[in-house]
């Protein structure tokens, strides 16, 4: 008899064909970039509020990104499928286009203006435009002269690492990390200063180059109100991983100015590490992502306004094959953190209103292990 109830408790508990169909296409929905690092990827629809993981299952690159904008998914698939997928969310997420950007060229991300696609390229020396018409190259902006004239070999290399990006009027801001791919030791350390470009998009040409306060930008850049105005926040980790250096952080470009804000919102020395991905809610709270020298990784919270650390809602040891891959601040203050770990891959979510409280200790399956995560709604 107890087995009988249980059961019909679950039944009883099943959501509805119309649940599912709202909450897939509520606010509150979003999108997430799977994959199994080998074979494929998918793209798979999420409800934090109910820890819902919907059918919708879209084959992708097992190495890619997604960004939404002008009511569609981007898929930006990057190194060896080297393409751009455009999902429909009318239609239940079809691929409803997908074109080539180059064999091996590496696209990193994608911005929609008019009838252009501005993509950036890792492995390329320019920012490339394609049509939004039918997908093929119709031009691009010449990155050549932001080339880095010194590397550790002597031979400098020709690609200037673009990055991620982000639109503010007829402005697009683009990061160049400008990494020395041929340095000695075999690594890629950042031994030029890195860029933030911003390119006119009307007339496809740069309007300015701004040199970083820290270098090799490696987060999204998130367009945030602070101190009463709008700023372009992003990460910068400098030297990284097994060449890690406490030398960089989270820095802010005022765009009233265009200059940028004379302290970091929050240091690696603060962090006691490298910050790969953050979220900022306001000017007193935000979080980070943040891997030690140690290869501990912790998800962080912190007061961007004085830069200090207030908190530590997940620490993974550094001997344990788990990492955090994903970290997105829902409009309702929902924190999701991406966990790769290979036997209960999934999707955390804690509470910013309630005291940064973890909702779900078991992480919530998307199928295959989290990448990235993302709103569905148009944010520029």
């Amino acid at each position: 008899m107890f087995f009988h109830l249980q059961c019909a408790q679950l039944e009883i508990e099943k959501p509805s064909l119309f649940q599912f169909l709202f909450l897939s296409a509520s606010p509150t929905s979003v999108g997430v970039v799977t994959s199994d690092f080998a074979s494929g990827g998918r793209f798979k629809t999420f409800e934090p509020n109910s820890f819902t993981t919907f059918p919708t299952s879209i084959p992708i690159h097992s190495d890619a990104v997604g960004r939404y904008t002008n009511d569609r998914v981007f898929i930006v698939n990057r190194l060896n499928r080297d393409s751009i997928q455009v999902l429909n969310p009318q239609l239940g997420f079809l691929t409803e286009q997908e074109f080539s950007v180059g064999q091996g060229k590496n696209p990193q991300d994608i911005s929609v203006w008019n009838d252009k696609y501005f993509i950036s390229l890792y492995n390329s020396d320019e920012l490339a435009i394609y049509s939004r018409t039918n997908g093929t190259k119709i031009g691009g902006v010449s990155f050549t002269s932001l080339r880095e004239t010194f590397s550790t070999s002597g031979i400098p290399d020709s690609s200037v690492e673009s990055s991620y990006m982000i639109q503010d009027g007829t402005s697009l801001f683009i990061l160049l990390q400008r990494l020395d791919r041929n340095d000695v030791s075999g690594y890629l350390p950042p031994n030029s200063d890195s860029y933030l470009v911003e390119i006119d998009m009307d007339l496809n040409q740069i309007r300015t180059v701004y040199t970083l306060p820290y270098r090799n930008p490696s987060s999204k850049i998130q367009k945030v109100n602070l101190f009463g105005e709008p700023y372009l926040v992003f990460s910068c980790v400098g030297r990284v991983g097994f060449i890690s250096q406490i030398d960089a952080g989270i820095i802010a470009f005022r765009l009233s100015t265009r200059q940028f804000h004379p302290s970091r919102l929050f240091a690696e020395e603060n962090a006691g590490g490298d910050i790969l991905a953050f979220q900022i809610k306001n000017e007193e709270l935000g979080f980070a992502a943040v891997l030690d020298s140690g290869f501990t990784k912790t998800v962080q919270a912190f007061r961007p306004r004085t830069g200090e650390r207030i908190g530590t809602l997940l620490q993974i040891p550094g001997n344990i094959g788990i990492s955090l891959s994903g970290l997105l601040l829902t409009s309702e203050g929902k924190l999701l953190v991406g966990s790769t770990d290979f036997t209960r891959p999934g999707i955390y979510v804690y509470d910013s209103n309630l005291g940064n409280v973890l909702l779900n200790p078991i992480p919530s399956s998307v199928e295959l292990t989290p990448f990235d995560i993302f709103q569905l709604q148009n944010l520029q």
